[in-house]
């Protein structure tokens, strides 16, 4: 069976395998809210989870058993992202974030399903990596794994576990212009991946077998910002960018090393597509919103 384009089109391999991976994402609509959807690779079908629950960012655990996204109490401009757990089985949403005042998103789960790593501003006003376990759907052992010594030291983003859980890569501005760093899980032996520039590196995403990380760069080409995705091996050596058309976004390694998903911009605000590792579209994921964020689940 191949992958399956909808939502009105796009390329499709004939001869690609099925993966065992569906995609989760956030869609805006006219109300310009974000709410939780899924994606079927096998049937490129899409549907809302539990009804279309406001979210943004989501993640799945390693079992494709539960959810953590970050979302908004309210529709107040003021209101702040705070952090979220689904339960997909039941539909049942918890909050996790326990600051009020906090701003807390980009969530993700570690291999072993029980470490947590999120950004949030609670202890100095701009976003740093936070870790925790999760316990019986409570946050325990919360810790700021990149709390600055000095003001040289600023903001830290889109933190992403190694798949054998042992090191983090996430964005971090301490360069100058935002570039990917790599730590280990404790916070320790922090090492630079990307070089500044005239550019901003983003979104980190390992490879299936840990010796490269994906990114989005934003810079400039042929006189135009762009977005493009690259990918970098983790040991140190040259950027290799994929030839997508456009600007492209957030790019995601699927768990079985097969795929590589991101988000592309659109007349509605963007659309969700499917590549292999060459660079070959193989689907496009599609709602009359604005899809973007994707992350992998593990199909049931």
């Amino acid at each position: 069976m191949s992958l399956a384009a909808c939502g009105g089109g796009g390329e499709t391999t004939p001869d690609a395998e099925p993966v065992s991976y569906d995609l989760v994402f956030d869609s805006a609509g006219p109300d310009d809210v974000p709410r939780l959807y899924r994606a079927d690779t096998s049937t490129g079908a899409i549907a809302a989870i539990a009804g279309g629950i406001p979210g943004y960012r989501p993640s799945a655990d390693p079992q494709g058993d539960r959810l953590v996204f970050a979302a908004k109490a309210s529709q107040d401009p003021l209101a702040k992202y705070s952090l979220r757990l689904l339960e997909l089985a039941n539909g049942v949403q918890s909050r996790l974030s326990i600051d009020d005042e906090a701003i807390e998103a980009e969530a993700g789960f570690a291999p072993d399903g029980v470490g947590l790593v999120y950004t949030s501003d609670r202890d100095n006003g701009d976003s740093d990596i936070i870790h925790a376990r999760l316990i019986s759907g409570v946050l325990k052992d919360v810790r700021n794994l990149t709390a600055p010594p000095s003001s040289l030291y600023d903001e830290d983003r889109t933190p992403a576990w190694s798949p054998d859980g042992s090191r983090i890569a996430f964005t971090a501005y301490r360069s100058g212009s935002p570039t990917i760093w790599i730590m280990n899980a404790d916070g320790t032996m922090l090492r630079q991946i990307t070089v500044a520039g005239n550019w901003g590196d983003f979104s980190p995403s390992w490879s299936a077998d840990g010796r490269t990380l994906a990114f989005q760069r934003v810079d400039i080409v042929d006189g135009l910002v762009r977005s493009r995705i690259g990918r970098v091996p983790v040991a140190g050596g040259a950027v290799e960018f994929f030839n997508f058309s456009g600007s492209v976004y957030d790019p995601r390694y699927s768990p079985d090393g097969k795929y590589i998903a991101f988000w592309a911009k659109s007349d509605d605000g963007g659309d969700i597509y499917v590549a292999d590792l060459r660079g070959q579209i193989l689907q496009r994921l599609a709602t009359p919103g604005a899809d973007r964020h994707a992350a992998w689940i593990r199909r049931k």
